[in-house]
């Protein structure tokens, strides 16, 4: 086994089944915006959050690199800052 292999090994430690079923899930997701055009990716991921799936775990499943990449999409500025804001009122 190539180095270059080893590290791809260790980057994706997903497994075959776990590649397939994001594969599909990606495809569907693919397919639904293409149908209905107001669904946009972050309403994908929002979906996907909401199902349980970690910012990660969304990242892979949408082809991004890392789940930094998603977080604009689940937390905004402004929620943050109204937390901070009921934070500091109690």
């Amino acid at each position: 086994m190539s180095k270059k292999d080893r590290k791809n090994k260790k980057m994706d430690k997903r497994d075959a089944v776990t590649k397939r079923l994001d594969a599909i899930i990606r495809l569907y997701l693919e397919n639904y915006r293409i149908v209905n055009k107001d669904f946009t990716e972050k309403d994908a991921a929002v979906l996907l959050n909401s199902s349980g799936l970690t910012p990660t775990e969304i990242a892979l499943v949408l082809g991004k690199k890392s789940k930094d990449a998603i977080n604009p999409y689940l937390y905004s500025k402004e929620s943050g800052k109204q937390n901070r804001k009921k934070r500091k009122q109690r």
